[in-house]
This record gives C-alpha cells, structure tokens and sequence, in this order.
C-alpha cells in the first residue's frame, strides 16, 4: 500500500504515537518539512493519506511563511482526491483554511491540560466510538478555528469551541494534540519552555502533569487514531 504523507512544521515535532500506529499498521510513512520542501513533487496519488503536524507558526501568518499557503493547497488537492487527512493543531488550522474557514487569536492560549467535551454530533462519528464524552486532553495552542463551511464540529473545551472538526467522511482537524506521546511532550514543552513562561505557564509543571494525564488520554486517542487508519487502508472501521 502506498505510504503516509507527514508534513512535520517543527524541526524536533514529529507525528509522536501516530507514527507508531502507522508502523504497526504495516503502513510506510514518508515525513517532509513544510517549510523546506518541494511541493510540486507531493501528489495525492503517491499516498495512502496525509497527515499535517503542528508548529509555531499561525496558519493565517502567510505573508511572513508562504510556504503555508502551499500546505493549505496541498490540503485541497487531497480532498479533491477523496484522500484521508488528519491534522494536528496548526494542522487542523491549516485544514480550516483550506475549507475556507476562520483561523485567528484567541481570547487565551490553551496550553497544557484542559477537559475536552464531545458534541451531540460525535456520537455518530465512524472514528470516536467508545470515546469518553468528556477527556482530560493535551493543548498547545493561542489561535482558535471558527465557521468551517461544511464541517462538523465534534468536540470543544472551555476556551475553545472548536476542538476537533470532521469534514465529508474521512478528513479531521484536531486543535489538541491527540498524536502525542511522552516524548512528544517533552520535547514540545522544553524546545518552547521560554514561549510558555512568557505567557504565564511553566514547562516543568505540564510534563509533571502530563506523568498522571497522559496514559488515559493517549489510550483514548490511540483507538481514534486506528480508526482513521482504518480509513487509510480501506478497512472497515470498527
């Protein structure tokens, strides 16, 4: 079967447990970096599905990273494509662009350990089936999705309303990070310990934090991020 496409937007970031699962799954996996890469080369029909990492970057911050607006429109050529995609917190932003959504500042930043509640809609939803109505969820983030055309929303938090949207059948915009496991999470809070600081939270706390959180949630997210592989591979989704 044809690999996974990752576009990784942080040198040290990569896709954490999904990775995993991809290898397990038997699946080949092919990672390029957004921001040094030729997109002219990357055509939907060479891969199985796409998978769009997260970043420091905004993805409305074109003007000053214009490779995004290739990563938005490798997004729609994907789509175009009927392909599987999954992006992860600038991902999902990125996702949002390319449906012709909003993406802008939010009101707070949202890092660390905040509940994430399912909307009514998720209960239908092919890949959350036996997902906890409400999970203790991994964040990083200070921008918020708003108004994607066509999408549904399946889960907010208290600070953001839009935590993970699905779009047609098989596309997802996660604004939290289901795709981390621990190192994952070392690395992200130490590679932007001073960032944190500066907005009044401390690195050293959310990995303390993360030793008791992460095990159920990454659990959680492990069983939805298999069943979008089941998508990938054409299997059914159980």
């Amino acid at each position: 079967m044809k690999p996974v496409l990752i576009v990784q937007n942080d040198a040290k970031e990569g896709a954490g447990q999904l990775s995993t699962l991809i290898a397990e799954r038997g699946l080949g996996q092919e990672t390029v970096f957004g921001y040094d890469t030729d997109y002219d080369t990357l055509k939907p029909g060479d891969y199985s599905g796409l998978v769009v990492l997260g970043g420091a970057q905004s993805a409305y911050e074109t003007d000053e990273y214009p490779y995004l607006q290739r990563e938005i429109a490798l997004c729609q050529d994907f789509m175009a494509a009927k392909k599987p995609i999954a992006g992860f917190c600038l991902g999902a932003q990125i996702l949002a662009r390319a449906l012709g959504g909003e993406v802008a500042p939010g009101a707070e930043k949202e890092i660390g350990w905040y509940d994430l509640v399912l909307s009514e809609a998720a209960a239908d939803d092919a890949i959350l089936e036996d997902h906890p109505k409400t999970l203790l969820a991994y964040h990083f983030h200070g921008d918020r999705i708003e108004n994607v055309p066509g999408a549904v929303n399946l889960a907010s938090s208290e600070l953001t309303s839009c935590q993970l949207f699905r779009y047609g059948d098989n596309v997802y915009g996660f604004q939290y990070h289901a795709e981390v496991d621990a190192p994952l999470v070392d690395v992200m809070c130490r590679n932007n310990a001073d960032y944190m600081a500066s907005n009044g939270f401390d690195a050293e706390a959310v990995i303390a934090e993360s030793r008791t959180a992460l095990p159920a949630f990454a659990q959680a997210c492990k069983g939805v991020l298999r069943r979008w592989l089941d998508l990938v591979t054409g299997r059914e989704v159980k």
